[in-house]
């Protein structure tokens, strides 16, 4: 009996280490509460549980009533920016999440109505490449929604955290890291030391090491880029046609929740730098729900697309050209 013992230990030991140093360390910080997000982290976050545990945390103090909804390509429209066009008396939070989808993006504003908040402001960034891709909750720990707003199971959500916590690529960066406090090249994926700074009232993100390299050098910052800004092709086929019946009836219910709350919205289509644009049925399908007047497509090719210096990297676009696109989209007002 006592060698079964034995065995049984020595077999678990390993396994109730591992989650104490989860429980300990919290490496995706989704256990226990910060004042900061930006501090000390250098795991890649779920921005979708950041920006919901902010907005939880602070919404009583704040009364946020005009939300920017969106991907992490919301780093473009920055809640100063957006004031221009809004009341003075406006408090707008980024609600946003990494590949945010049409669900993310729904579940928001229906917890939001339910929960009696006013809803006087709304930009909505629509990505082609990510926004229609799921009709429910999205997948892997940097992409689940958060349980609350959401209304998905917390069970779940542990659960998806705990076995990408266990696997075997992340326990041996994620160790490596913390014991050595060096970054090596083969950490990509796993670690990620570039500073980025949460703002802790309003959610705006700030890449500082790509703002600063651009500030002191722009020339040397594309130079060095090169290869990550590819030539586009001269011909670029869009997107495939994505909008499913029941994202159509999501959308349905965002614009009886807008009509209710009589908000001023608008929805801003993504200018992609792979020029990739909305497909037409999909692009009617908005418009013919949010109205002409509210939705501006600026994906495809197009003199936003086509210049490099308007994008961090082939990815996101930087807030030069976030501002560009508010004043062209308020101006017609």
């Amino acid at each position: 009996m006592k060698k079964v013992i034995l065995k049984f230990l020595l077999f678990t030991a390993p396994l109730i280490i591992l989650i104490s140093l989860f429980l300990i360390f919290d490496p995706f910080r989704i256990i226990y509460k910060y004042r900061d997000y930006s501090e000390n982290h250098y795991v890649p976050l779920n921005t979708d549980f950041v920006s919901s545990e902010v907005y939880l945390k602070k919404r009583d103090k704040y009364k946020y009533d005009s939300f920017i909804f969106g991907s992490s390509r919301t780093i473009a429209y920055k809640t100063n920016s957006w004031k221009h066009f809004l009341p003075n008396s406006a408090n707008p939070f980024v609600f946003n999440a990494s590949c945010e989808s049409i669900f993310g993006i729904y579940t928001k504003i229906v917890y939001l109505d339910k929960i009696g908040t006013d809803i006087n402001n709304c930009l909505i960034l629509i990505c082609p490449d990510c926004t229609f891709d799921y009709e429910s909750d999205s997948q892997g720990h940097l992409f689940i929604k958060h349980p609350t707003i959401a209304g998905t199971s917390w069970f779940n959500f542990y659960k998806v955290f705990i076995k990408d916590y266990f696997d075997f690529g992340f326990l041996e960066n994620y160790f490596h890291f913390l014991i050595t406090r060096k970054y090596i090249p083969e950490m990509n994926g796993y670690i990620d030391c570039s500073k980025i700074k949460y703002d802790t009232v309003t959610n705006d993100v700030r890449l500082i090491d790509q703002d600063n390299e651009i500030k002191r050098n722009p020339n040397k910052y594309y130079k060095e880029r090169a290869k990550i800004f590819y030539d586009r092709d001269s011909i670029i086929l869009p997107a495939k046609i994505q909008i499913s019946k029941k994202q159509i009836a999501m959308l349905n219910e965002m614009k009886l929740i807008f009509k209710k709350h009589h908000t001023d919205y608008k929805i801003i289509i993504s200018p992609l730098y792979s020029q990739i644009s909305l497909n037409k049925k999909d692009l009617l399908t908005l418009q013919n729900i949010f109205g002409k007047d509210s939705v501006f497509n600026f994906s495809g090719k197009n003199s936003f697309t086509s210049k490099k210096e308007n994008y961090f990297e082939s990815s996101h676009y930087r807030p030069i050209l976030g501002d560009t696109l508010m004043s062209i989209v308020y101006k017609k007002q």
